[in-house]
């Protein structure tokens, strides 16, 4: 018989936390049945050594699948989840887990499955959660969120994206398993995953505070992309594209949300690009105001006096 959750735990190279996240899900207090699968992108740290060890420990709750070569830099986030992953889930429900974050309450996926049991009409719930800086510092009200619902135009605009921390997320196996042809284009997992979410019903967040979200730990993609100005381009392009197949395969029902999104999406390329005239276009103005002062000022002297800029630039240096 299959479980009623499937808790999804995704790795690469982070040995140093990997213990950490599987106590904290093994030690979760369920009505329910659930098991742990676990895709493991060739780490070649000893993350496969410490996962085979709880293997050998709970043989009838974790499957591992571990990649010779890594799949992520060959297909990306959502081709690798579709080609690997969703083939080996077939419970109801998924509970989401990133190898560098964990899991601190114990009744975690009880309360969220309960919710979803409950509220037929909701597709998906994620939760509020702590941000551990690389500090330690753990005061950081960046995912604590209030209770509400969520729905596509809250994925869909030109603001400041949800912080939704990836190992809060609980989800229909049937959404989650959905990929569309849009969902794939995207060069990250987590939006789309939202935003196909929305368009199967509604999203709770809800308050309790039941995962640790660990900012720019080793192995995660922030830490990996932050400093490429490159990556960053190539991100931005291909979230446009996606952005517009999103457009055009829901038949632009949600047309003028997208174009905020595309318009956001340009003036971040522009920044990066240092495209002055699409920086100072009339159109980008709420874009370029919502800049901290200091780049501003920065942009402005790059644009209009470039002797000066390079002269205080290098004074700086």
């Amino acid at each position: 018989m299959s479980p009623s959750v499937t808790v999804v735990l995704m790795t690469y190279n982070q040995k140093q936390y990997i213990r950490q996240a599987l106590e904290n899900i093994l030690s979760q207090q369920t009505t329910f049945d659930f098991d742990i699968f676990i895709h493991d992108d060739c780490s070649d740290d000893g993350t496969y050594e410490i996962l085979k060890e709880y293997q050998k420990q709970y043989p009838q709750k974790i499957k591992i699948l571990h990649q010779e070569t890594r799949k992520f830099i060959r297909l990306g986030f959502n081709k690798m989840i579709l080609n690997y992953v969703v083939p080996n889930i077939h419970s109801d429900f998924i509970a989401y887990c990133d190898g560098d974050d964990y899991w601190c309450d114990n009744k975690k996926i009880q309360k969220q499955y309960d919710f979803l049991l409950q509220n037929p009409d909701y597709s998906m719930c994620f939760h509020s959660a702590y941000q551990l800086k690389n500090n330690h510092d753990m005061s950081s009200k960046w995912f604590i969120l209030k209770e509400r619902d969520y729905s596509i135009d809250d994925f869909v605009n030109d603001q400041p994206g949800i912080n939704v921390a990836t190992s809060s997320i609980f989800i229909k196996t049937s959404v989650f398993k959905d990929f569309s042809e849009w969902r794939l284009a995207y060069p990250v997992e987590d939006v789309p995953l939202y935003m196909t979410a929305a368009l199967h019903g509604k999203i709770r967040c809800q308050s309790d505070v039941m995962s640790v979200y660990r900012q720019f730990s080793n192995g995660s993609w922030t830490s990996q992309n932050r400093n490429s100005n490159e990556k960053k381009i190539n991100h931005l392009v291909q979230l446009i594209e996606a952005t517009r197949k999103f457009n055009e395969q829901t038949n632009k029902q949600y047309n003028n949300l997208v174009q905020l999104q595309i318009s956001s999406c340009e003036f971040r390329l522009a920044l990066i690009q240092k495209q002055f005239d699409k920086i100072f276009n009339s159109s980008n103005k709420r874009y370029f105001k919502k800049i901290p002062l200091r780049d501003r000022i920065s942009l402005k002297l790059q644009y209009r006096m470039p002797r000066l800029y390079n002269l205080f630039h290098k004074k700086e240096n």
